[in-house]
């Protein structure tokens, strides 16, 4: 079994086939809300989507509604950010790489080890930074209800362990489309090859690139234990994705269940990072188990050597960097 996730191809008329299902002026019309993610049901994102949406439908009595979508079902990450822009989808949880795309100052978060700590993490996306990110998110069309972790990210390769930054000379390692990752590794002494993560598990399979780069949870639950034996645990990124609303579907909403979601997601912000972490611990001793050799480099040199990457981009984003180099203390 691969990771590798085919889109349904559903056109806009499908996206936009039920949204509000009744808006009538009775306090009781049902409200049904669709959200898309790419990541699977059974990662932490996955099911705490599906816990998101239990709740919301529980705290308003059965009235709102809201349908997961996961896998890729609804189209590329980059695909439901237009479709929420357009109110062809209500939801979607896009990750901040993707979402770069849209409002570029998200690329200081992809800034190589501009997060220290799962602690420096809550500090940032849970307090003023997070929030002034979201509402930046106005202004290209999207309404930024909350910030969610995928984790730090890791090295895995097919070829041999990595102990220092010397031992990833020369890799060919999937990244995502998104210049600030390919320079990194490049830096790093790799070979970047920017690839949709749909493509990646055959690439690897076939030997036409030796490793990608993911939190470990999603390593182990797309199975790249069976094409790759060695992750090293470099934590050079800090992954969030954000869940994005439909400002058309969202302004539509009266205040009182503007309220539910926004109280159920205040919950839900706190639950998923607790469940992100127990997973990725677990995530780890699951790949050892099946065979993944995980060594522990020192992260200095990797720093040291990523520092230009880092000088580069930050100076675009020189205020919020040093927000963000201040909450780490």
């Amino acid at each position: 079994m691969n990771f590798m996730y085919k889109t349904l191809g559903l056109s806009a008329a499908v996206f936009a086939a039920v949204t509000l299902s009744a808006c009538g002026d009775e306090g009781n019309s049902k409200i049904e809300l669709r959200i898309a993610q790419a990541s699977a049901a059974d990662g932490a994102i996955g099911q705490s989507l599906d816990k998101f949406a239990k709740d919301v439908e529980q705290a308003s009595k059965g009235r709102i509604v809201v349908h997961t979508f996961h896998n890729g079902q609804l189209g590329s990450e980059r695909e439901n950010v237009e479709s929420v822009q357009s109110g062809d989808l209500d939801m979607a949880v896009v990750n901040q790489s993707v979402l770069v795309n849209f409002e570029p100052s998200i690329a200081v978060f992809d800034l190589p080890y501009t997060i220290t700590s799962t602690e420096h993490a809550d500090k940032v996306f849970l307090g003023d930074i997070g929030k002034s990110y979201l509402d930046k998110l106005s202004k290209v069309g999207l309404h930024g209800l909350a910030i969610w972790e995928s984790g730090f990210r890791n090295l895995t390769n097919s070829k041999r362990d990595v102990n220092s930054v010397d031992d990833v000379a020369g890799l060919r390692i999937r990244v995502m489309e998104n210049k600030i990752h390919q320079e990194l590794w490049a830096a790093l002494g790799a070979d970047p090859v920017p690839m949709s993560w749909s493509d990646a598990y055959t690439g690897m399979q076939q030997g036409a690139i030796d490793g990608q780069e993911n939190p470990a949870t999603v390593i182990d639950k797309n199975n790249v234990v069976e094409v790759n034996k060695h992750m090293a645990m470099t934590e050079h990124c800090y992954s969030t994705v954000f869940i994005l609303f439909s400002p058309k579907v969202w302004d539509s909403l009266k205040p009182e269940d503007q309220k539910i979601i926004n109280d159920v997601m205040a919950k839900a912000n706190l639950d998923e990072r607790k469940l992100s972490r127990e997973m990725d611990k677990q995530a780890i001793k699951n790949l050892e188990s099946k065979g993944m050799k995980v060594t522990y480099p020192d992260k200095k040199p990797f720093i040291e050597k990523s520092a230009a990457v880092r000088d580069k981009y930050s100076a675009e984003y020189k205020d919020v960097a040093a927000k963000i180099a201040a909450l780490a203390n």
